[in-house]
């Protein structure tokens, strides 16, 4: 569901920005995603044209991790195999790939690391490139401060502990400085002559979802224990490989002392995060399977049994392999079902007509609201009632047409009152502004929207027939005026649909909402 809204996010990218998208969030990877909206000739090419942008990046993001395995002295088919042992993670092969903000955040992260890593000495200006792409990466997305802090503590605890404490303070000046250059522009690209607001929500934003998220999302730390288990092996290999470092820690060079801090600060970090959701692994898995090689070349060295070396590296090759190609099986993973939806929701809709769903899934068309209905924001509109934004959202400014799922069923209690009687289900999933009659039965309809209504077939042709509203005999397309309305058909077919008036026909379509439309979303 993340996919639909982040990448959704670009339509309102120098367009109000920050009045149109959450103020709290930063949103650096809109301006990655609007490639998407240039390239792309509607909803759906959009959506796929984000996904090979992100395939694209994923490619890259293993190209910046040999070069860091490179970097740290590994030679090219060591490096490689490094490669092949972060694509063996299941959940890397299932997340990396994502249009969401972390796999761009992941990439600038890995590049500050590399340009830390490469050449023999580490001058301030690399630092000074460093902080400049950790910003960008922070830019992305706020959970990036873990990188932050990771690329932070690499740099100054090794020489803290060879006690030159004016080099810690110099690499910590140089790496906040090129940190802040692209954050301060941000700010002003962004808050004009009022950057501070900007800067505050940059940092205070996620305050409020990382405090009171436990109340939505109590028991996803599941998750960790579900990695964990699924990937048992290749985590022993690379903690393990990162324990051994750590031993070694007085004969190891300072590259691979700064690349090992990040590692273990980044992991610790992340699987101690208060949401743990599988997309968020994905910024420590890179940095973890850099020291995954160090306990096969600890075995070779150490062991004097043969067969116990043989063993060993018998089980190592058949996991990877085994786990290498059940990851295949992301490749079977399609949106088949939300893509029809999007393509279908896309042709009700005119460029200037809005629609609701509490996702994002139309990239090419605006909202009301940018409302974002996960658990969190579900429970508080839960709480809010009338107060609450959706309902403001479904009776001060109601769209056109609404996406159903069951993020809307988990609120349908708030919001029943604004649309059981104002829209009317025309396909699965899909509820537009409308009533359907029967002739000569009296319906209520409360208009959400004023305008030009005529009436329609269950397939979407246009109608002949003569209706009644509140006692006035007419004949459609008539104009109605957003309030409550008695009307009753008085002829034509038995049934017929109400709806503001445009060219529908084939797109209306029969059957029940699809339920599972978002089903398993964390699982295989």
């Amino acid at each position: 569901m993340d996919e639909f809204a982040q990448l959704g996010y670009a339509k309102y990218f120098a367009n109000g920005l920050f009045d149109t998208i959450q103020p709290p969030k930063a949103v650096g990877f809109a301006v990655f995603y609007k490639l998407a909206h240039l390239v792309g000739w509607d909803a759906a090419s959009m959506i796929l044209v984000g996904r090979m942008q992100t395939a694209l990046l994923a490619c890259g993001t293993l190209l910046l991790v040999y070069a860091c395995a490179r970097a740290l002295g590994e030679q090219r088919l060591r490096a490689l195999f490094i490669a092949l042992v972060l694509l063996c993670f299941t959940n890397f092969m299932e997340r990396i790939f994502r249009t969401r903000s972390e796999p761009l955040a992941l990439f600038f992260a890995l590049a500050a690391v590399l340009v830390i890593l490469r050449g023999h000495t580490l001058i301030a200006r690399k630092i000074f490139i460093a902080g400049i792409l950790s910003g960008l990466a922070f830019l992305v997305t706020q959970k990036s401060a873990f990188f932050n802090l990771a690329l932070g503590l690499g740099l100054v605890i090794d020489v803290m502990l060879r006690k030159d404490f004016i080099a810690a303070i110099v690499r910590g000046f140089y790496l906040t400085a090129g940190w802040l250059l692209p954050a301060v522009a941000y700010c002003f690209i962004f808050g004009g002559s009022d950057p501070l607001r900007i800067a505050e929500s940059l940092i205070f934003g996620p305050v409020e979802v990382a405090v009171n998220g436990s109340e939505a999302y109590d028991g996803i730390r599941v998750y960790v224990l579900q990695t964990l288990i699924d990937n048992t092996f290749l985590y022993l290999l690379c903690f393990s490989g990162m324990i051994i470092t750590l031993k070694r820690w007085r004969i190891s060079n300072e590259k691979t002392r700064i690349a090992l801090v990040f590692s273990f600060v980044i992991t610790t970090l992340v699987f101690t995060h208060s949401q743990p959701w599988p997309y968020v692994f994905i910024m420590a898995l890179p940095f973890i399977s850099l020291w995954s090689l160090v306990p096969l070349d600890y075995l070779l060295t150490h062991s004097r049994t043969p067969i116990l070396r043989l063993f060993f590296l018998t089980v190592t090759t058949l996991t990877l392999l085994s786990s290498y190609f059940i990851n295949f099986s992301y490749l079977k993973i399609s949106n088949v079902r939300q893509l029809e939806l999007v393509t279908r929701a896309e042709a009700l809709l005119k460029p200037d007509e809005k629609y609701f769903d509490g996702i994002g899934m139309l990239p090419n068309r605006l909202e009301p609201t940018t409302l974002w209905l996960d658990a969190w924001y579900v429970l508080k509109t839960l709480r809010e009632g009338k107060d609450s934004e959706a309902w403001q959202v479904l009776t001060q400014s109601p769209p056109k047409v609404i996406l159903w799922s069951y993020r809307l069923s988990n609120i349908h209690s708030v919001i029943a009152e604004a649309i059981d009687n104002s829209y009317v289900q025309v396909a699965p999933n899909i509820r537009m502004a409308g009533r359907r009659l029967r002739i000569g039965h009296q319906e209520e309809f409360k208009v959400p929207l004023a305008g030009r209504y005529q009436l329609y077939s269950e397939t979407g042709a246009p109608v002949s027939a003569q209706m009644k509203v509140e006692g006035i005999t007419l004949t459609p397309p008539i104009t109605l005026s957003a309030d409550s309305k008695t009307i009753t058909l008085l002829n034509g077919p038995e049934r017929a649909l109400l709806l503001p008036e445009g060219t529908y026909a084939g797109l209306f379509k029969d059957g029940d909402d699809d339920k599972n439309l978002f089903a398993n979303i964390y699982h295989r």
